[in-house]
C-alpha cells in the first residue's frame, strides 16, 4: 500500500502524529511526502520519527519543493533510479512483480511543468515495465475536477502527456476534490489536483488496486491512498491486549485492580487472564472504542 500526501510544511508540530495515525490504520509500506519544506538536519529528524527504515530525499529550496520516498525494506523491495526537482522513480518488487513507481510534484508554474512531462517521456522510453505515477499534478483535466472560481486553469500538456503514454486514470474512492483553497468570507475553490495514473500492463498485473482519497487534515490537500489489493479483514479474536495510560486517570481504577487482583485464583496467569477480560469490558462502559470514535471522526470530517 502506498500514500503520497503534498503535506504543505513536514515541520508543523502535527505532522509526525498523523502520519503515524494513519499507519497505524491503513498499513502502508511506502509512504511519499511532497512539499515538505524543510531540508537537511531538520528533515532528517523528522523522517526518523516516521519509523520508515529507507529514505530518499529530494530537498526542499527554501520553503519550496521537496520530495520525500520513504519505505520499509522489509515490506517492499525498492531501488530508487532517478530523481529531479519535480520527480522520483523507483524499481519496486511486490510479489515477484516488478514494476516502475514515479512520484511526481509537478511545479505550479505552467511554463516549468511542460518541461517535466517531457522528461517524464524520456524517463518511460528508458524501461518497458508496467509505470505507475501518483502525485501532486498541479493540473487538473475537465471542468468537472473543479468547483468555485472560473474554470481557466492554464493548460501545460497534461491532458496530452496521458494520451501521448496511454496512461490509466486509476479513479478514486472518497472525496472528489483533492484540494481546497479559501479565496474570501464564503468563496472557495476546490480541484482535483492529486490522482495515480497507470500504463494498462500495471493495471492489468494490479486488477484489484483502487485509490482512497482520505480526509484532508493539517494540509489543503488530501492524502492519496494507493491499495494494490482489496481489503483483508483480520480476526478480530487475535487482537493483543494493549494497556491505556488514560486508566490510571480515571477515579474507579485503583479499586478496580485492587478487587480483582483480590480473587482466590492463586495462579498469576489465570488472574492476568481475567484481569485483561475485565479491563477491556470496564474500557468499553467507561470510554467506549475510542480507535472506532476516532476513525468515524475522521471519516466525517
Amino acid at each position: 500500500m502506498i500514500c503520497v500526501w503534498n503535506v504543505r510544511g513536514a515541520g508543523k508540530q502535527m505532522f509526525s502524529r498523523n502520519i503515524a495515525d494513519l499507519c497505524g490504520i491503513f498499513h502502508f509500506e511506502i509512504l511519499a511526502v511532497l512539499e515538505p519544506r524543510i531540508s537537511g538536519s531538520k528533515a532528517l529528524r523528522v523522517i526518523n520519527k516516521l519509523g520508515f527504515s529507507n529514505s530518499f530525499v529530494v530537498e526542499a529550496e527554501g520553503f519550496s519543493w521537496g520530495i520525500w520516498l520513504l519505505w520499509n525494506e522489509n515490506k517492499v523491495k525498492l531501488q530508487v533510479g532517478a530523481s529531479s526537482r519535480h520527480s522520483v522513480t523507483a524499481l519496486v518488487e511486490v510479489n515477484s512483480t516488478l514494476w516502475i513507481l514515479t512520484v511526481v510534484y509537478a511545479n505550479p508554474c505552467v511554463t516549468t511543468r511542460r518541461f517535466l512531462w517531457s522528461y517524464l517521456d524520456a524517463i518511460r522510453s528508458c524501461f518497458a515495465l508496467p509505470w505507475l505515477v501518483a502525485g501532486d499534478f498541479n493540473e487538473i483535466v475537465s471542468s468537472s475536477e473543479k468547483r468555485g472560481g472560473r474554470f481557466s486553469h492554464p493548460n501545460s500538456g497534461f491532458s496530452n502527456w496521458i494520451e501521448r503514454n496511454e496512461l490509466v486514470d486509476l479513479g478514486f474512492i472518497g472525496s472528489k476534490f483533492t484540494w481546497m483553497m479559501k479565496m474570501g468570507i464564503g468563496e472557495e475553490i476546490w480541484e482535483r489536483l492529486d490522482r495515480a495514473l497507470c500504463s494498462m500492463d500495471w493495471r492489468l498485473h494490479f486488477t484489484e488496486a483502487f485509490v482512497r482519497h482520505l480526509p484532508r487534515i493539517l494540509s489543503d490537500h488530501c492524502p492519496v491512498l494507493i491499495q494494490l489489493q482489496s481489503n483483508h479483514h483480520p480476526n478480530r479474536y487475535c487482537k493483543p491486549f494493549k494497556f491505556e495510560a488514560m486508566w490510571l486517570k480515571h477515579k474507579d481504577f485503583g479499586e478496580l485492580i485492587h478487587n480483582s487482583w483480590r480473587s482466590q485464583d492463586v495462579n498469576i496467569v489465570n488472574k492476568i487472564h481475567k484481569l485483561s477480560g475485565i479491563l477491556k469490558n470496564w474500557n468499553k462502559e467507561n470510554f467506549g472504542n475510542l480507535f472506532h470514535n476516532k476513525r468515524r471522526i475522521i471519516a466525517r470530517i
